[in-house]
């Protein structure tokens, strides 16, 4: 016999990392994932003051809500490249391999082998992902911020059905994919899909407020959303047509899709089991266009990312190493990161704002906001009386301090530019950028890219065939 032990243990020993049971493997890895999870957070509270302030609020508090928040998409993250790196292992591209052929010639029967399979890849996903929520928890610990424990069964059970539904919808996908890259393609898809539905059916309103988490049968208000409904019925649906296409498909023998294994002038012929009819398929194994359409497309993909990563790079040092009177100017126009509160609201801190370049002979009139130089320092203020020289003065005036202290006048030819917009993104990007895992990032993984992308690119299309 091929496993001496029961399809369920043999679905365990490949369930992780190879074809061997390591437990001390999937501790690790949940080790990983919430040391990942607590590494990202501190990330994040380097950019307290940016746009993700007001955009992700759950994820900038000091609270277990943010960490653990956090940890269930990194958590989510972690299995779908997971899937795709191991994606033979896991899924049911073994049955258009044969690899089920013998073994139901020889008795198991296909039911309980397709069950055996979703429950020790679930085991083992779950195993991971509650040591490492568990590991999240104590590492905040530390923290030492107020502890409630009433979101936390409910920020479980969220992460527990975004794993649940990755997993039987990669499974469904892996019983129509002909190749192992098209599998990988579609599971990457099924982490797209889980996406657009929390969405579109509001379930992130209501996972985003930490209020609203504290009761655990918010999650199931059908008023609020109808996430957890049509998550159920696609998990049913899924599942039966698991059921029924891997019991039939497991049967039959699986044409192989290499075409050079078939004699000449040797046609096969497909016989229905139900009509007994013969069909010649001899013709249909070739290269399909499609394939080659999607790696034509990925490796412009993987291209255009190291060229925008490097254009990046080289933006953010020309911006570090702007000094008063040599800013960089790109097609007329200075990009300034502000690093104070004095322009608020029209100028958050560590917005990107941009200054249209002027010269002397440029009319500057009341209300415009300048950039200009003083003592060989940059300022940006708003002018309140044009002429030369401009009488200039902050918008935003911290609390207990004289308003008008900050007014001042400025000669014509201290201004640089006027300011004619902002991007906050870009901003919390470039403050990102340059954090120590900003700089690791955006330099560090291209530089891996160009060097190793032909290896990458053929480890990922090497089943292509």
């Amino acid at each position: 016999m091929i496993y001496k032990n029961s399809y369920f243990k043999k679905e365990l020993r490949q369930a992780y990392m190879g074809n061997k049971i390591s437990t001390n493997r999937k501790m690790t890895s949940a080790l990983f994932l919430g040391l990942v999870s607590f590494a990202l957070y501190f990330v994040f509270q380097t950019l307290q003051k940016s746009v993700l302030s007001d955009v992700v609020p759950e994820i900038m508090q000091a609270s277990y809500f943010s960490t653990v928040y956090l940890y269930i998409h990194i958590a989510v993250v972690f299995n779908i490249i997971y899937f795709i790196v191991y994606y033979d292992y896991l899924f049911f591209s073994e049955i258009r391999k044969n690899s089920w052929y013998l073994l139901i010639q020889m008795g198991y029967r296909p039911m309980s082998m397709l069950v055996s399979k979703f429950a020790a890849l679930m085991y083992s996903v779950l195993l991971i992902y509650t040591v490492g929520f568990a590991v999240t928890i104590i590492l905040t610990f530390f923290l030492k911020y107020t502890f409630i424990a009433a979101y936390l069964p409910t920020l479980y059970l969220v992460g527990v059905g975004d794993l649940l539904l990755m997993t039987i919808l990669s499974m469904t996908f892996s019983l129509y994919a002909k190749t192992v890259i098209n599998g990988r393609y579609w599971t990457f898809l099924t982490a797209v899909i889980i996406f657009v539905m929390k969405i579109t059916l509001g379930q992130y309103a209501i996972i985003s407020n930490r209020v609203l988490m504290q009761n655990i049968f918010i999650l199931f208000d059908l008023k609020l959303s109808l996430y957890w409904p049509v998550e159920a019925a696609a998990m049913l649906v899924c599942g039966l047509i698991c059921l029924l296409r891997g019991k039939n498909l497991a049967k039959y023998y699986n044409l192989p899709s290499d075409s050079a294994i078939i004699p000449a002038g040797v046609n096969l012929v497909e016989i229905d089991s139900r009509t007994g009819r013969q069909k010649l398929i001899s013709g249909k194994v070739k290269e399909g266009w499609r394939g080659r359409i999607v790696d034509t497309v990925t490796t412009l993909f993987l291209i255009a990312f190291i060229c925008a990563a490097l254009a990046f790079n080289v933006f953010i040092i020309l911006i570090n190493s702007s000094t008063p009177g040599q800013e960089v100017t790109i097609r007329g126009v200075i990009p300034f990161v502000f690093s104070t509160s004095t322009m608020e609201p029209e100028i958050m801190i560590n917005d990107l704002a941009y200054f249209q370049k002027v010269d002397v002979q440029y009319p500057i009139v009341k209300g415009q906001i300048i950039l200009f130089e003083e003592n060989n320092v940059l300022f940006v203020e708003r002018v309140i009386k044009a002429g030369n020289p401009l009488t200039v003065d902050i918008d935003n005036y911290p609390p207990m301090s004289q308003i008008g202290a900050m007014k001042k006048t400025v000669t014509r030819q201290a201004v640089h530019g006027l300011y004619c917009g902002r991007n906050r993104w870009l901003g919390a990007l470039i403050l990102f950028a340059n954090t120590i895992v900003g700089r690791i990032l955006f330099l560090l993984v291209p530089a891996v890219l160009i060097f190793y992308q032909g290896q990458i690119y053929k480890y990922f299309s090497k089943e292509n065939t």
